[in-house]
């Protein structure tokens, strides 16, 4: 009777652990990422004709290190880890945006060429990290972001030339003893992985979800057109917006930057021209295993065996580059056949930009990484979390409140499935890219996904408060001002925003995804904290300028009880995410392997001295090889920022 009665109990519980097993998701927790459709334009098919040749053209321009006005610069130079940057040397800048230019700007952190060290974060400290009222020990307005290029004026391209003919200029910011150091940018580069998924992006949310082709701004800019062939062989100016293509718009922002990629004054045709004249990757060893530009490659010589403008041809529709009229770089046509000098441009060459965009969006919407432990836990693998884990993942969701801005399976805001696709009902209305909601301090409109979480003092850097061609970058402030069907971005506010009622978006800055946020640190906009327990004590005291942002002050940033004063709990939220990385981005497996590239990592010497200047004056650059990898990945696992424990203090 023991015996039969012992047998049923196993069996029972095999059957539970079995069942248990099979629904170890968590129901109230974000699917899996993998069920998300990756957002692409609606009309992708009027510019682009073959979209692998398009990816293959975006992954060789967003590595390629010619495409910098000095010939180093690559957009990868600052993206390369994770889709982000830990270099730790000369990686300071002395505030927040905009770019520092004025000569009395002081750093505390540390000066240019500065080496950060772990004891130099977090850049407030707190005698106690729980209590934001405690004492001051320190306080930096310091940025820590990725250093760029020389200050310098753009002369011209010289054909089939890395570098650029450019005139240097005394730094009055970025230079130790007199002698210029690469400049530095004023936020914190946010990673690339994922970033297909945001309505806007960069952090202030300037790279806008309308691509025009030229800039940035989307619809801010009324003035922006492309040129366009037409039956009859004419080519035009046409305006264009491409929707869900903010990426698109972020890409041409850094290549024409005199803090990222170039010299002040330079132009896109002018990038066309330089990089048709050169091997693409020319400087560079492409793995023959590389997942997309493998059966390019060049192994064991840099380079691939097609040239730009041949994707170009491959990959985008004829009416965008097929012509022989020649323009100037005001558009307007001077003849027919060849430019006979650097100041004249083919059509394919005066479209660069949308071609440039387009291409680097659709290789950065390769880079999904959906392979986590979290992911695999929610498809019904109960031992893909530690016990530790879901107890952080239940904080997460819950006391936490932290899944009320990181949402949805991106773990980030304001992005495309959320607020335009699959909007969630919240209090019987549907959430959009506007949302009214009760502030830390009243009732206000503010867009979603974009919070001022108390990080630092909101007149330090108004991030969505701010504009662009005199516009607000805000879809709030722009509702305001010209009705909120201007935005072109379906809304599901009701009552329609009135152009009175009070806004929340100085100060406030986008939500990025927590997926592989273990290898993207340092944190924040400002980049001033270095582990993710720092990240986890800032929202246990209710951030640092709580009191003096209340008036854009996200209502959640309060003092979080139920993990103040238990660090065990504090522990398993920050190892919870830990769950959000892909071991594929971890060792570089594709689609996150890449080619080689030469990054510079500050200078000779130190903070006080230089060692060392080339032919122009500037300080020496020392160049760090990142090697090329295929896409079976690398032997070596990426490290966290300073290689820091994530979990200790």
């Amino acid at each position: 009777m023991y015996c039969k009665c012992h047998n049923i109990y196993i069996y029972l519980v095999l059957i539970l652990c079995f069942s248990l097993s099979g629904l170890a998701q968590n129901p109230n927790a974000p699917p899996p990422l993998s069920t998300l459709p990756i957002p692409e334009p609606s009309n992708l098919g009027d510019f682009v004709k073959n979209k692998q040749k398009a990816i293959e053209l975006g992954k060789a321009l967003f590595w390629d290190m010619q495409a910098g006005g000095d010939g180093v610069q690559a957009c990868a130079s600052c993206h390369f880890q994770a889709g982000a940057d830990v270099r730790i040397k000369n990686q300071l800048s002395p505030h927040g945006a905009p770019p520092a230019t004025d000569p009395g700007a002081s750093f505390e952190v540390g000066g240019p060429n500065y080496t950060v060290q772990r004891a130099d974060f977090p850049f407030r400290e707190l005698s106690d990290p729980e209590d934001r009222n405690s004492t001051v020990l320190f306080d930096s307005d310091d940025v820590f972001s990725s250093q760029g290029v020389f200050d310098a004026m753009f002369n011209d391209i010289i054909p089939g030339a890395a570098a650029d003919d450019m005139t240097f200029v005394a730094d009055p910011v970025f230079n130790v003893n007199g002698i210029n150091t690469r400049r530095v940018e004023p936020r914190n580069t946010p990673p690339v992985i994922n970033a297909v998924f945001f309505v806007d992006n960069f952090w202030d949310g300037r790279a806008k979800f309308f691509f025009n082709g030229v800039n940035p701004f989307g619809n801010l800019d009324p003035n922006a057109r492309i040129l366009e062939k037409q039956p009859d062989g004419s080519v035009i100016p046409v305006a264009i917006l491409i929707d869900r293509a903010s990426l698109a718009s972020q890409a041409v922002g850094p290549p024409l930057s005199d803090f990222e990629m170039a010299s002040a004054g330079k132009a896109f045709p002018k990038i066309g021209k330089k990089l048709f004249s050169v091997t693409p990757l020319g400087l560079q060893k492409v793995h023959p295993n590389d997942s997309v530009l493998g059966y390019l490659s060049l192994w064991p010589n840099p380079g691939i065996s097609v040239d730009y403008a041949t994707l170009i041809q491959e990959a985008f529709q004829n009416k965008y580059w097929d012509s022989d009229k020649v323009f100037d770089i005001n558009r307007n046509e001077i003849g027919t056949g060849a430019p006979s000098n650097t100041n004249e441009y083919n059509l394919m060459e005066m479209n660069f930009s949308l071609f440039w965009g387009l291409a680097i969006q659709l290789y950065e919407a390769t880079l999904v990484s959906d392979q986590t432990p979290y992911d695999d836990f929610q498809m019904g693998n109960n031992n893909a979390l530690t016990a530790e884990q879901k107890e952080g993942l239940t904080i997460f969701l819950n006391q936490g409140k932290c899944i009320n801005c990181h949402s949805g399976a991106e773990f980030a805001g304001g992005t495309i499935d959320q607020l335009i696709d699959n909007p969630v009902e919240v209090n019987g209305d549907l959430e959009g890219i506007i949302e009214r909601m009760n502030m830390a301090q009243g009732q206000a409109i503010y867009d979603a996904g974009f919070y001022n979480i108390g990080v630092r003092p909101t007149g330090e850097d108004i991030g969505r408060g701010g504009t662009a061609l005199g516009e607000p970058l805000s879809f709030s402030r722009f509702a305001k001002l010209h009705g909120q069907d201007a935005i072109g971005i379906p809304l599901n506010l009701n009552p329609a925003v009135d152009p009175n009622e009070r806004d929340a978006v100085d100060g406030a800055f986008k939500t990025s995804s927590l997926r592989n946020i273990e290898l993207t640190g340092p944190y924040f906009h400002n980049g001033g904290q270095a582990t993710l327990l720092e990240v986890v004590q800032f929202y246990t005291r209710g951030g640092d300028f709580h009191d003096a942002n209340i008036d854009n002050l996200d209502p959640d940033i309060n003092v979080i009880g139920h993990i103040r004063g238990k660090p065990h709990r504090q522990r398993a939220l920050a190892a919870f995410m830990l769950a959000l990385t892909d071991e594929r981005v971890v060792y570089q497996r594709a689609p996150f392997d890449h080619p080689q590239i030469f990054l510079p990592h500050g200078h000779p010497g130190d903070e006080s001295s230089i060692a060392g200047t080339d032919p122009f004056g500037n300080a020496i650059s020392d160049l760090v090889e990142f090697p090329a990898v295929g896409a079976e990945g690398a032997s070596f696992a990426l490290k966290p920022f300073l290689d820091a424990d994530q979990l200790g203090p």
